[in-house]
């Protein structure tokens, strides 16, 4: 029941438009390899919006 629930989740989802904020994350792989990417992403946005 929880996968059916969680892929019709996924089916209905989006991409971001030009105007949206948000970022997208690649989730294959291992969890600590999602959470480095997560954080890679962070630390980006973080130095980008330090700069403005």
């Amino acid at each position: 029941m929880r996968m059916m629930l969680f892929d019709s989740r996924l089916a209905v989802l989006q991409p971001l438009e030009p105007d949206e904020a948000g970022v997208t994350v690649d989730v294959s792989g291992s969890p600590e390899e999602i959470t480095a990417r997560v954080m890679d992403v962070l630390r980006d946005l973080e130095r980008s919006s330090a700069a403005q």
